[in-house]
C-alpha cells in the first residue's frame, strides 16, 4: 500500500509561520503593504505558487479577525471594569493601611494581624498633624493571627474629636518584650473615582488605590 502523501507542503507550513510572525511583529497594515510589494516585485518566470499565496492570505485574514476580536473583548472588559468601579462610590473598602474613619457617632474598629503570639499590644491614634490623641492598651495574651480593637471615638481627655480619617499605629511585644510584626488595615469611604487610571479609587484620606488593593467592601 502506498504511503499517504500530506496535502499541505512543508513550504506552505513555513509560509504560514512566517506570516503569523510578520503580522505579530509588524502589524497588519505594514504586513499587507509588504505583501503587495512582494507581489509587484516577484519574478514573472517564477511567481509565487498559488497554494502558498492563498495560504498566506487565509492566514492573514484569520489573524486580522483574531486581532479585531481581541481588541473588542478588551474594550468590553474595560467598560465592565469601569462600571464595577462606579458601584464603589460611597462604599467603605478595606485595604492594607493604617487609616480609620471617625463618624458622627460610630466606634471605629481597628483590624490587624499579628505575626506571632503577644503579651501586650499598644495602639496610638493620631490626628492629621501626627499628634497622639488616644492611647489604647491591650494587656492580655493574643495569639498570632487576625484581631480587632474597638475605639469608642473619644480622645485621652474624654472628648470626641472632629469627624474624618485618623491614622493609627500598633506596637506589639512578645513574652520576651521583643517587637512583633504587625499588619494593619484601613477602612475608608470611597469619595471619588479616576476612571482610566492605574489607581482609580480615591478615599476620604486622599489616598488612591487600585481594585487589586481592596480586601473587602462594607
Amino acid at each position: 500500500m502506498d504511503a499517504i502523501t500530506p496535502t499541505t507542503s512543508a513550504s506552505t507550513l513555513t509560509g504560514q509561520g512566517n506570516v503569523q510572525a510578520a503580522v505579530s511583529d509588524l502589524g497588519s497594515d505594514v504586513f499587507l503593504r509588504l505583501l503587495v510589494t512582494q507581489l509587484q516585485s516577484q519574478d514573472p518566470t517564477n511567481p509565487t505558487q498559488n497554494e502558498d499565496f492563498i495560504a498566506q492570505l487565509a492566514q492573514f485574514t484569520t489573524l486580522e479577525q483574531a486581532t479585531n476580536t481581541t481588541d473588542l473583548l478588551q474594550q468590553l472588559v474595560d467598560q465592565r471594569s469601569e462600571l464595577d468601579i462606579v458601584s464603589l462610590l460611597g462604599r467603605n473598602i478595606v485595604t492594607e493601611g493604617d487609616i480609620l474613619t471617625l463618624g458622627k457617632d460610630n466606634e471605629p474598629v481597628l483590624s490587624y494581624v499579628l505575626g506571632e503570639d503577644t503579651r501586650n499590644v499598644k495602639v496610638q491614634i493620631l490626628d492629621k498633624d501626627g499628634s497622639v490623641i488616644r492611647n489604647l492598651d491591650v494587656n492580655q495574651i493574643q495569639n498570632a493571627g487576625a484581631h480587632e480593637v474597638s475605639w469608642n471615638g473619644l480622645d485621652d481627655a474624654g472628648k470626641r474629636p472632629p469627624e474624618g480619617p485618623y491614622q493609627y499605629t500598633i506596637q506589639a511585644l512578645n513574652e520576651n518584650t521583643k517587637e512583633v510584626k504587625v499588619l494593619t488595615f484601613s477602612l475608608e469611604r470611597v469619595t471619588s473615582l479616576l476612571p482610566g487610571t492605574e489607581k482609580p479609587i480615591v478615599v476620604a484620606s486622599g489616598r488612591i488605590y487600585s481594585t487589586e488593593d481592596i480586601h473587602s467592601i462594607r
